[in-house]
């Protein structure tokens, strides 16, 4: 095994992998010696097979039950279960024994929600502690249940008879954990995940509206209880409109420009859209313009860094201020997109737009979007109106629109128009026309939470069929042929025969036949030249499509290698993982076990799921992982670990053991016990694995 990154100039391997094949060397000479078979081509030959060959035992996975532990802190070993009156007798009378004897370490539980075997009378069931997860989830915010430690006024110490709520909360898995968030944003609607993506998922807005704008409505409509006033429930309109806080706010952005320098064109723009000396209202951008600094030969483009003052300046002369990256400087944002990236299975990036109030102000032209957009509205309100697609062609684009003018818009009306307050959302698919502006004399401020850019089956193609076609020359004689000799004298536009009688034929030719038509010539020998042209394009059209067959046969062989090259571009795509403060305890961010040490009985697994992808590379096992990414798309290029292709499927065991699951280090699939500990170790130092130590650890084994 090597660790080392392909990027590395250094060869020749690491210090560990030649101590191995040294200490492999002596072994094939002892057992040589001894007379043992068990030699080293055999030992290859039983692990020098496909990755996905060697997929782990379901016995090889461990569920491990919480229980208690006194002498640790609520925040690292929570305790989630009561146990049963013989377990705590048998505990008791183990300590008891203890102090008369050499001490013995304790057992720890990791933080796992499972059943317990052992404990056949435990006083607690399982299914009833989900339904206690399932009820507090539906009364939390979104950045509730994506911070539980922050909740206030909760009895942290729980009942001695029942779980704490809270601390089940904390102790989540993370795929529930972000389906939780999903669930809470849509919950106003009525609309459950699944229906979502059943009905509206790419297909057409969702409309979550329920905050009244109370503090706009003028005399006559209070008096007429225009907006039913009087129906509306003060206090659950409070707690509606502050359903979204905590992520983002106007006292929060002024915060980012003052203490962070933040650079015009890459962190934000300033922009309005607004009349021109045309007359016509078109968006301008205030941005101050980047410099290029450098020689000739190496240009490099320096970004200006934004003064609050000007900022703010053109904020109160009605412009548009926009986050390009809000995620980078809040943990907030940040832990949103991070868990929607759970959710959804793709990037998720956002962009978050402040406008200024007292009167109708506009940032930006009407336009649609090449992501899927969910509008979440933190502050004020704001006039929104959307249209659906004007052409087949332009849905599900590929690419944002230009701006649309009025003149574009003047004869369409829009399906949605609508006023969005706090705690609103609207979704919309790719390809959905929207303009909005502000209304009433407070600012408006919505974070616009985006996912499925270039995410297609079309960009998926895009990275096979090249790759296929590339293969396919290399295996077949037949495509490496050439083309028929004069081709080109029958092939081509030029030379398709259009009926002219069709409604589609061009107006010219139809006029150039009805003139030929009138014209002295021989009809039996244009007829056989028609003949002749059309039976050389249908040869050569037919054999175009064996040629193209054989290109598609390839690239359905390249499917899963396709699946790989879009998972590392997903990989370098994503943001860097959100982990809890319980997930960060067992990282090596926070060596809370054995200083960072990994044993043969060590409890391992994947930090957080997801977050690392294994391919197979010029015979190397090579492993992309998201934790050293950047919150600034593509900032921090990628780092992957390479290792011997015998590694793969003890990797593929790492990687695979996810929450609530753990994998012992010594029941990893390969040859040598030192292997399977330097492989673990490598991953724990990258921040990428999770460690449990739940007996003293074995030292008899020692490495590095």
């Amino acid at each position: 095994m090597t660790t080392k990154r392909p990027t590395d100039a250094e060869s020749g391997g690491s210090r560990a992998a030649k101590k191995r094949a040294k200490k492999r060397k002596q072994q094939q000479l002892k057992n040589h010696v001894e007379g043992n078979d068990k030699n080293e081509k055999i030992v290859e030959a039983e692990v020098k097979v496909e990755v996905k060959e060697k997929k782990l035992s379901p016995k090889k996975k461990m569920q491990l039950p919480m229980g208690d532990d006194d002498d640790q802190p609520m925040n690292l070993e929570p305790v989630v279960r009561k146990k049963s009156k013989k377990k705590r007798k048998m505990e008791k009378e183990k300590e008891e024994v203890g102090k008369a004897s050499e001490p013995v370490q304790e057992k720890k539980m990791p933080p796992a929600v499972a059943q317990n075997e052992d404990d056949e009378d435990d006083d607690f069931d399982v299914n009833a502690e989900e339904d206690v997860i399932n009820e507090v989830l539906s009364q939390l915010n979104p950045i509730e249940i994506l911070f539980p430690e922050r909740l206030t006024g909760v009895d942290r110490e729980g009942d001695e008879e029942k779980p704490n709520p809270l601390v089940l909360i904390e102790h989540i898995e993370t795929k529930k954990r972000a389906r939780a968030v999903f669930e809470s944003i849509l919950a106003p609607s009525g609309v459950t995940v699944e229906d979502f993506y059943k009905h509206y998922w790419e297909k057409k807005p969702l409309i979550i509206s329920k905050s009244t704008n109370l503090a706009e409505l003028t005399e006559e409509e209070a008096r007429k209880g225009t907006r039913d006033v009087e129906k509306v429930n003060e206090k659950e309109l409070e707690q509606y409109r502050s359903r979204l806080n905590g992520f983002l706010s106007k006292k929060k952005i002024e915060g980012l420009i003052r203490d962070h320098p933040m650079r015009y064109g890459k962190d934000l723009n300033v922009t309005n859209f607004c009349k021109t000396g045309h007359g016509e209202k078109r968006r301008i951008t205030l941005d101050q313009l980047p410099e290029m600094n450098g020689d000739q030969d190496q240009n490099e483009i320096e970004f200006i860094i934004a003064e609050g003052n000007d900022v703010w300046q053109n904020f109160e002369n009605d412009c548009t201020i926009r986050l390009l990256c809000p995620q980078k400087h809040n943990d907030e944002v940040h832990a949103l997109l991070s868990n929607m990236e759970q959710e959804f299975g793709c990037m998720v990036g956002s962009n978050a737009y402040l406008t200024p109030g007292g009167g109708e102000h506009q940032g930006f032209a009407p336009h649609y979007d090449d992501i899927e957009a969910f509008i979440l509205q933190l502050e004020g309100y704001k006039h929104w109106r959307v249209y659906p697609p004007m052409k087949k062609t332009e849905t599900l684009p590929r690419e944002s629109s230009r701006d649309f003018t009025g003149g574009d818009m003047k004869d369409i009306d829009p399906v949605i128009d609508i006023e969005l307050g706090p705690g609103d959302l609207l979704y919309m698919p790719r390809g959905w026309v929207h303009q909005a502006n502000t209304v009433g004399k407070h600012h408006s401020l919505h974070l616009t939470m985006s996912a499925m850019q270039n995410w297609a089956w079309v960009d998926f193609l895009e990275m096979v069929m090249p790759e296929a076609l590339e293969a396919a020359a290399v295996n077949s004689t037949s495509l490496r042929s050439g083309l028929p000799r004069n081709f080109l004298s029958y092939m081509g536009t030029m030379h398709e025969q259009i009926d002219m009688n069709s409604e589609d034929a061009p107006e010219a030719l139809k006029q150039l036949a009805a003139k030929a038509g009138n014209e002295d010539h021989d009809e039996k020998d244009e007829d056989h030249d028609k003949r002749r042209i059309a039976m050389l394009q249908q040869a050569f059209k037919a054999e175009a499509k064996k040629k193209i067959m054989r290109v598609c046969k390839e690239a359905l062989a390249m499917v899963t290698t396709g699946c790989d090259q879009i998972a590392k571009r997903f990989i370098s795509d994503r943001l860097p993982p959100a982990l809890t403060s319980q997930e960060l305890s067992l990282t090596s961010d926070n060596r809370a076990e054995n200083g960072g040490k990994i044993w043969p009985n060590t409890l391992v697994r994947l930090a957080k799921p997801g977050i690392a992808h294994l391919v197979i590379e010029e015979s190397k096992a090579v492993l992309y992982h998201c934790a050293d990414n950047s919150r600034v798309y593509h900032e921090t290029p990628l780092s992957p670990l390479e290792f011997e292709i015998d590694d793969a499927p003890a990797l593929e065991a790492l990687i695979t053991t996810v929450e609530p699951h753990w994998i012992c280090v010594e029941d990893l699939i390969h040859g040598d016990i030192e292997d399977k500990m330097e492989i673990s170790q490598s991953l724990y130092d990258e921040g990428i694995l999770a460690i449990f130590q739940d007996k003293a650890p074995d030292t008899s084994v020692q490495t590095g």
